[in-house]
């Protein structure tokens, strides 16, 4: 029969990787939600652009003609 200090010990190792995957997963979906944070700024960040660069470019040809 084991003794309760083998089963104590073995209980808070359990308790320690259970902690550690909740903690990663908590990590996880951290990151998703900053990297589609980061995603989306990115495409509003194109999207002005382009619309600066064909702002300039329809401002060109109405003044060459």
């Amino acid at each position: 029969m084991l003794k309760t200090s083998t089963l104590s010990k073995r209980r808070q190792k359990y308790d320690a990787i259970s902690n550690l995957c909740e903690d990663v997963s908590e990590l996880r979906e951290r990151i998703s939600r900053l990297e589609q944070s980061l995603f989306r700024g990115l495409w509003l960040l194109l999207a002005n652009l382009l619309g600066v660069v064909f702002s300039l470019i329809q401002q060109g040809l109405l003044f060459n003609h």
